[in-house]
């Protein structure tokens, strides 16, 4: 299986010089205030304000859409009331600073999702806002509703970081909008931000590349691997590259290594099966989604891919055992589609 790996999320426009996309909109301030006016605590402030992101406009909210299409501005997000983690995170550490909250960035590492976009293989990461609440304690918003939260492990981010992301976000929208130029000046602007990136070498080789800069793409692939061994993505793209240009013993060993990183990433294991499932290499699929709950046995999703395994290879009771388990590990909000499920399956109800 070819995989062109892309890190991150999806979208399309062209910064102007000098402007800070982190820039709160100024209401964003007395919103902040307004919401948070007779609470007392760091625990109750950082509550109040993710009810108020998502509570509904005529109930004086911002009413906030989860929308992973594109990344946008807190000034966008503000206008368009949607945004995605990151966005919504900006947002978040902007209104927790306007109230005097110390609100600090950090990335889920244990959380990741690979998803297939045409012929691009996208990896997306998780970031979150931590905001400290006494001795040892520390409050985590988090903007992906699935997520379960005593199954995150986080590292703090620094804010060149988190723009560095931003950046190598923008250039991979504008890529897909086929505005390469705008997508190679973002690609470089992230690098300028942060050097030690590794997703923005490897976005900026992607780029590179579809331009035809091969020879840099190539540079820019390593870079990656360099700024972050345990990195996937640039392996697949070496490999891809390499094998373009009939380099097949080198690209052979970067598919060898990329294999054995991901071979540690539950959520990639994850998406192999899901790859396999459809293409109906049943024993495949099932291998992959059995790594999956392996490296990471608490992950709901998991085991309602390998109930869909086992249904469709005649595996009623084995399907049932697979959503009994997706519905344990559910968060509570999200059982109730379980139990109808489980009802269909098990024949409690008409089909």
């Amino acid at each position: 299986m070819r995989l062109r790996i892309l890190p991150l999320l999806f979208g399309a426009v062209l910064l102007a010089a000098g402007e800070d996309p982190f820039e709160a909109p100024p209401e964003l301030k007395a919103f902040a205030r307004q919401h948070t006016l007779n609470q007392q605590g760091a625990t109750s402030k950082v509550a109040a304000l993710v009810r108020a992101f998502f509570a509904p406009q005529e109930a004086g909210g911002l009413g906030i859409t989860y929308d992973n299409a594109y990344t946008r501005t807190p000034i966008e997000a503000w206008r368009d009331r949607k945004a995605n983690c990151l966005t919504l995170t900006t947002m978040y550490v902007a209104a927790c600073k306007s109230i005097d909250l110390d609100a600090r960035y950090g990335e889920s590492i244990r959380i990741s999702r690979w998803r297939r976009v045409g012929a691009t293989v996208r990896y997306e990461r998780h970031i979150v806002a931590v905001v400290p609440a006494g001795v040892g304690q520390e409050l985590i918003a988090d903007f992906l509703p699935e997520v379960r939260r005593e199954s995150q492990l986080i590292a703090v981010l620094e804010p060149k970081r988190v723009l560095a992301l931003f950046y190598s976000n923008r250039a991979v929208e504008l890529m897909a909008d086929e505005k390469t130029d705008e997508a190679l000046i973002h690609a470089h602007q992230s690098i300028q931000v942060d050097p030690t990136l590794g997703v923005g070498w490897n976005i900026l080789g992607v780029v590179q590349r579809k331009q035809g800069l091969e020879g840099d793409a190539e540079q820019s692939f390593l870079k990656a691997l360099q700024a972050d061994p345990k990195d996937g993505a640039p392996c697949g793209n070496l490999e891809n590259l390499l094998r373009a240009q009939g380099r097949m013993a080198e690209a052979q060993t970067y598919r060898d290594r990329g294999l054995e990183i991901r071979k540690k990433d539950p959520f990639f294991n994850a998406f192999l099966a899901e790859e396999a499932f459809q293409e109906g290499q049943w024993e495949e699929a099932g291998k992959r989604i059995k790594q999956a709950i392996k490296l990471l046995p608490q992950e709901s999703d998991f085991y309602l891919i390998q109930a869909r395994i086992n249904l469709a290879q005649g595996q009623r009771k084995e399907a049932i055992k697979s959503l009994e388990k997706a519905r344990k590990w559910a968060l509570p909000d999200m059982q109730a589609r379980y139990d109808t499920k489980l009802a269909l399956l098990k024949g409690d109800v008409p089909t």
